[in-house]
């Protein structure tokens, strides 16, 4: 994906401090978001791909120096991780002061140097905790106060059971690809009958994980509506493959908790929709 950038001319510099300001870091880029919580409507959107070998870290530390878009005073900042790195914990068993031994049961290979965060998922009445390097919140320090951290399980969930209608008894798909892995999540109503992560290195991987799922939960291919998300078009494989095995599959380009200034026309919405909710997290 090329480099992206758009600013309508409702954008003032002059009330930034009315304004939320969106980040996010993932595998394939870094890109960041503006909306006017006043009109609920975007008014700016970048995104800034990752070169070959670069450090998301370094590129992170690299805009905030150089690009004034970023530094102006804003009311709220957030910030979307993408990682693995993550558990979703009932409510009623959770306990803030063993955040960190939820992730260390789950993942054995806790990397040093990693600061532990926590998530109401509120549509799941669930509580989200993930790692993301001490080094990500010592660079954003240095130019905002009071930001609040996110991982993207958090915003794809909400996101996914509030386009659930609670009279819809039906099972529900939704998938957000990435890279080199995707959650999935299955729903039923409001509920949230099942969510995971998997890792893959090729199409016929990710073929397989998405089609475990449905065979786990004995769900019809021919009946079950999938929604998919993330870096994923119609005339990718990956789609191809889905659409062979899977009748009723839609591609989520939009949001509809939000507007979109005009600019926005021809931005790949399915591949933002999780930066783009961030705001539905609060």
């Amino acid at each position: 994906m090329n480099k992206l950038s758009v600013i309508d001319p409702s954008f003032d510099i002059n009330i930034t401090t009315s304004y939320f300001l969106s980040i996010q870091l993932q595998l394939d880029g870094f890109s960041f978001c503006v909306l006017d919580p006043v009109s609920n409507e975007y008014i700016l959107f970048e995104h800034r791909p990752l070169n070959f070998n670069e450090n998301i870290l370094t590129v992170l530390e690299s805009e905030l120096a150089s690009n004034d878009l970023l530094v102006y005073p804003y009311q709220k900042v957030f910030v979307l991780y993408n990682t693995l790195e993550y558990s979703l914990i009932p409510q009623a068993l959770y306990n803030e002061e063993m955040k960190s031994e939820y992730l260390q049961f789950c993942f054995s290979k806790q990397e040093d140097n990693q600061q532990v965060f926590s998530n109401k998922v509120k549509m799941a009445d669930s509580v989200c905790c993930f790692s993301a390097p001490v080094e990500l919140t010592q660079i954003l320090d240095k130019y905002y106060k009071n930001i609040k951290y996110f991982c993207q399980a958090t915003s794809f969930i909400e996101t996914a059971l509030l386009s659930t209608s609670a009279n819809q008894s039906a099972n529900h798909v939704h998938i957000n690809i990435q890279p080199s892995y995707f959650d999935i999540i299955v729903t039923s109503a409001n509920n949230l009958r099942m969510h995971n992560s998997f890792k893959y290195q090729n199409s016929k991987e990710f073929l397989y994980f998405a089609l475990f799922v449905f065979e786990q939960l004995k769900l019809d291919t021919r009946q079950t509506k999938v929604f998919v998300s993330g870096n994923i078009n119609r005339s990718s494989e990956l789609y191809s493959l889905l659409k062979t095995y899977i009748k009723q599959i839609e591609i989520k380009n939009e949001s509809n908790h939000f507007k979109f200034a005009s600019v926005f026309k021809n931005i790949p919405f399915q591949n933002h929709l999780n930066l783009f909710n961030i705001p539905l997290c609060v």
